[in-house]
């Protein structure tokens, strides 16, 4: 009896055709825990407020599927996490590019001579800091980012195990990026 409770309880609060003010209320009082729950997964308090809104949303837009076989706020709970990671498993870190046009920046004809020579200038610096490093860490770099090789193909060429090949690919990149900084 407890469940039937919880979901007419929830509708009656919340119903279909509730005041603006009701839904404010409602909104108010759940705003910092999505968004406190959004934060824990996503870290980045941007993209948590964004995301406590869209559960917000989402769980008003789908009020009605909610059984009341738990709590309310157990339910927005598992909503919002469950939201969380389909973000996550999106990749936004990956697709988090400005909204420029990028093919501008390659295009050869655009090219300015400023370009040309920073172009320059970063190849040979990153040839610099490739040339640093010890040859098994250069070689799988090299093998993989010039040659395009796959992991399991440079594990062929170097005859090693393929973990190997992970870790020293791994480190060759650590290294490289501590060079930079």
């Amino acid at each position: 009896m407890q469940t039937k409770e919880n979901r007419s309880t929830f509708l009656a609060s919340v119903d279909l055709y509730s005041s603006e003010k009701r839904m404010n209320a409602h909104y108010v009082e759940y705003k910092d825990k999505m968004y406190r729950l959004a934060l824990s997964y996503v870290k980045d308090y941007y993209l948590a407020e964004d995301l406590a809104h869209e559960i917000l949303v989402k769980c008003y837009l789908k009020r009605e599927k909610f059984r009341g076989e738990s709590s309310f706020r157990a339910w927005m709970n598992r909503v919002a996490i469950n939201h969380c990671l389909d973000f996550l498993r999106k990749g936004y870190l990956r697709r988090d590019l400005l909204h420029e046009n990028v093919a501008l920046y390659n295009n050869e004809a655009v090219s300015t001579p400023e370009c040309d020579v920073l172009h320059i200038c970063e190849n040979e610096e990153l040839r610099n800091k490739l040339g640093q490093l010890p040859f098994k860490y250069k070689q799988v770099l090299f093998l993989y980012y010039f040659e395009n090789q796959s992991l399991k193909e440079i594990q062929q060429v170097l005859n090693v195990k393929l973990s190997t090949v992970k870790t020293r690919l791994f480190r060759a990149k650590r290294m490289l990026r501590d060079k930079y900084e």
